[in-house]
């Protein structure tokens, strides 16, 4: 590490005028050590550490300049400033086309690939709060990772073969520009301080991590896109104004919205469904026709809305569901009961609690699915006992008390009775 020959009180004056004026200084040419003025990339840090990565192709002249005057042009430099202040850290690479990578903080969190040397390398945050010139590398850069810094914008438009953002736990991100970026395949936003996400020019995205929000107002526009999307997550933004386009994602195989504001049907059509979280919405109706293939070992959980209609119909794969706390009728519970149990599979699990309670039918069916595994919670309603007959009331289970218990101990399944929650099994 070395000094670059500059005055450093020169260099103080830019960072004032850079922090408090205006931030076209990071932009001009400078003139280091005599030589040919070029654009840079600059990193503004706040921290007493700066340890970037980057990762390039072939030979390049890569030039690093830091807030203390020390230089270096390795890919990951390590400097020490002694204190913790603000500082403006320049880059400059030639060709920039050399540049595939940008790492200011990565641990792997929320789903990303797992941190190497061949991926995206583990790094802390390097409390950078802003950067400038990346449109530099905008022709090449493929990986930008900032997880857990203090940034709190970024523009990645015309990032024609840009594939991967980490910015996860960025609370202060804002803002982020995502224009004609066509390459784009995952973007990680959980836990920023996003109010507007613009997907509409992001075609090939598969994987979206949109969770915990920050913001007052919470609003994504997927335009068209949604053809190769896999996996989402915008999970616990009750500030969601809008509705998610469900019919655009084909290829979905995860869907976690739960405690986001979403109301009317919830109604998924991709054959490739392996696990939904809908609960705390207010969803009136949830349609899963024909997401479910056989073999597919599914889970659904969709508790604490509206429901008063759920349609399960060609889903043999569905083998964990939980409708808890919802508005299902003693129809739509038979229904529910009959169906999986037309399945024939096993070892499943199902939780109708809080709904109606089953007819005789839907018990019958409940006792089927028991038999082959199943771990079932239904309610229970016991209006009175007749002490010699059955009640001819579907609503009424059994003419005595102790056969009522007998009944549940047989068919091994959960109940609600007089207000109480028991498990009426051995």
């Amino acid at each position: 590490m070395k000094k670059a020959a500059y005055n450093n009180s020169l260099r103080g004056y830019y960072l004032i005028k850079i922090l408090g004026i205006t931030t076209l200084a990071l932009l001009m040419p400078m003139s280091i050590a005599g030589a040919t003025s070029y654009a840079n990339i600059t990193f503004v840090t706040n921290g007493s550490l700066f340890s970037p990565m980057i990762t390039v192709t072939g030979s390049p002249t890569i030039q690093w300049i830091f807030g203390d005057g020390s230089t270096s042009n390795s890919t990951s430099p390590t400097v020490n400033f002694g204190s913790a202040r603000t500082r403006v850290n320049t880059l400059v690479v030639t060709p920039w086309s050399s540049v595939t990578k940008i790492n200011i903080g990565y641990d792997g969190s929320d789903g990303g690939v797992t941190p190497s040397s061949s991926t995206i390398a583990y790094l802390a945050k390097q409390n950078v709060i802003a950067v400038s010139g990346l449109e530099n590398v905008a022709p090449s850069l493929q990986v930008w990772a900032s997880s857990h810094n203090p940034i709190t914008a970024l523009d990645f438009s015309n990032f024609t073969v840009l594939n991967t953002i980490e910015c996860f736990y960025c609370t202060s991100l804002t803002t982020i520009g995502l224009h004609n970026v066509p390459s784009l395949t995952r973007l990680c936003l959980e836990h920023c301080n996003i109010s507007y996400l613009d997907l509409s020019e992001t075609p090939s995205l598969a994987d979206l991590r949109g969770a915990r929000q920050g913001s007052s107002t919470y609003t994504i526009n997927w335009g068209a896109t949604g053809n190769y999307i896999r996996h989402i997550c915008v999970r616990d933004n009750a500030q969601m104004t809008n509705t998610l386009p469900l019919s655009q994602f084909p290829l979905l195989r995860q869907f976690y919205n739960w405690n986001d504001n979403q109301n009317g049907t919830l109604h998924l059509t991709s054959t490739n469904l392996k696990h939904v979280e809908s609960s705390n919405n207010h969803y009136n109706a949830a349609v899963f026709s024909g997401c479910f293939p056989i073999g597919t070992n599914a889970t659904v959980n969709i508790y604490d809305n509206s429901l008063s209609s759920l349609d399960i119909s060609n889903d043999p794969g569905l083998t964990n569901l939980d409708v808890h706390n919802n508005f299902l009728n003693q129809e739509a519970i038979d229904r529910t009961l009959q169906t999986l149990d037309s399945y024939k599979t096993k070892d499943g699990y199902l939780d109708l609690t809080g709904n109606a309670a089953p007819s005789i039918i839907g018990i019958a069916h409940a006792n089927n699915l028991t038999n082959r595994g199943w771990k079932i919670q239904v309610s229970l309603k016991i209006i009175k006992l007749c002490q010699n007959q059955w009640d001819s009331s579907p609503d009424y289970l059994l003419h005595r008390q102790e056969h009522w218990h007998n009944y549940i101990w047989k068919i091994g399944i959960w109940g609600w009775c007089d207000f109480h929650f028991k498990k009426f099994i051995s």
